[in-house]
């Protein structure tokens, strides 16, 4: 009986392990079956034959998705880091400067930051016309800076809050200005802030799909999500394409995550440490 709390705990933590997973298992499986076992009836859970004929013939036959993977991972990085570079000071100034609406400040970006894409396309696309940063790196990269950024602002303004504040106060003492006080100090006390919240703002906009749909219309800019989408004809769904590109652009997000997930987790869950 003492032990039954426990043991519905781990019942309901490794049933959402399974429910989490179960996608991306159930993909991958997919991609190693033939088209007569992804179309068997009664449903074939495991592949019978194992082939990887699939992920050879997405690399020969659909080429075009190892560039589709290429703009995501640029768009990515860009937008990243253009995020944290102005979140991280907009954060910084909102957890620190006196302001007198500061709290309402705060509220509205987080407000902004639940507006659905699909509203903001068409003047979007009107402005990126007219500017000719449609089918651009730096056209989507702003467009999901954007997009972007009212989270990043929040989550670094709250990790900033847990910082001491008496080290800012010995440092204006001696002299130090804000930004120099942002950058010797506050950088590397918030680091675990900073990746955490990075990494996650680069699977946002490794996922994002509206913006990058219409604002990226030639096949050679496309991203991974949109170009994947894109591979169904009028006629016929070709799941093994589908799953083996889906496969492929995933992986690294897997793996950033598997790496980094110290990281995420520390920089999270640092400020209710501090």
């Amino acid at each position: 009986m003492k032990n039954r709390p426990r043991f519905t705990l781990y019942l309901l933590v490794g049933l959402s392990v399974v429910i989490s997973f179960f996608p991306i298992v159930w993909l991958i499986l997919t991609s190693m079956k033939t088209t007569a076992g992804i179309y068997a009836w009664p449903v074939q859970y495991w592949p019978d034959p194992v082939t990887l004929k699939n992920y050879w013939s997405i690399f020969t036959e659909t080429p075009e998705l190892l560039r589709y993977v290429l703009n995501s991972f640029i768009v990515g990085v860009g937008c990243t880091i253009l995020t944290l570079s102005v979140g991280g000071l907009s954060g910084y100034a909102l957890s620190r400067l006196r302001m007198r609406f500061a709290g309402v400040l705060m509220v509205v970006i987080l407000s902004v930051s639940m507006f659905p894409p699909i509203a903001l396309l068409p003047a979007l696309f009107q402005s990126f016309l007219q500017l000719g940063l449609l089918n651009s790196y730096s056209g989507l990269i702003l467009a999901h800076t954007g997009l972007f950024l009212p989270y990043t602002v929040w989550m670094l303004a709250s990790y900033f809050r847990t910082l001491p504040v008496e080290i800012e106060e010995a440092a204006r003492m001696d002299g130090m200005g804000f930004l120099r006080i942002f950058f010797t100090i506050i950088l590397p006390l918030s680091w675990p802030g900073f990746v955490a919240t990075g990494l996650i703002v680069f699977i946002f906009s490794w996922n994002e799909f509206p913006l990058s749909l219409v604002l990226m219309t030639q096949d050679a800019m496309r991203t991974a999500p949109v170009g994947i989408s894109l591979y169904p004809g009028e006629f016929a769904f070709p799941w093994e394409t589908i799953s083996t590109a889906t496969v492929i652009a995933i992986i690294p997000i897997l793996i950033i995550t598997a790496i980094f997930q110290k990281q995420i987790l520390g920089g999270l869950t640092a400020g209710s440490g501090k």
